[in-house]
């Protein structure tokens, strides 16, 4: 039986962290912490075989400008209304 490209019947790969939800918040870059609200526009694995999640957030919310950039999934976490940082507004 022909099995679909790039699967593995004896090792499944394990589907992006958490992909129902797209609205999280951006812990931080190379350059400054955050956190601050994003939008995963999609997953995909790295050449380590790691997730990497491709995301618009607002770095400024004083400044009409959204930044496009793919982040690890660590530097990623949930949007969850009951945790929100202090300041920050749930933008679900």
């Amino acid at each position: 039986m022909l099995g679909l490209v790039g699967s593995n019947r004896r090792y499944p790969r394990e589907p992006p962290p958490d992909n129902r939800r797209r609205h999280c918040w951006v812990l931080g870059t190379a350059y400054e912490r955050g956190p601050w609200p994003g939008l995963i526009l999609e997953w995909r694995r790295n050449n380590a075989d790691d997730w990497m999640a491709r995301v618009v957030y607002v770095p400024n919310p004083k400044e009409a400008k959204s930044v496009e950039a793919w982040f690890a999934a660590g530097l990623l976490r949930p949007l969850e209304p009951s945790r929100l940082p202090q300041g920050q507004v749930d933008f679900r």
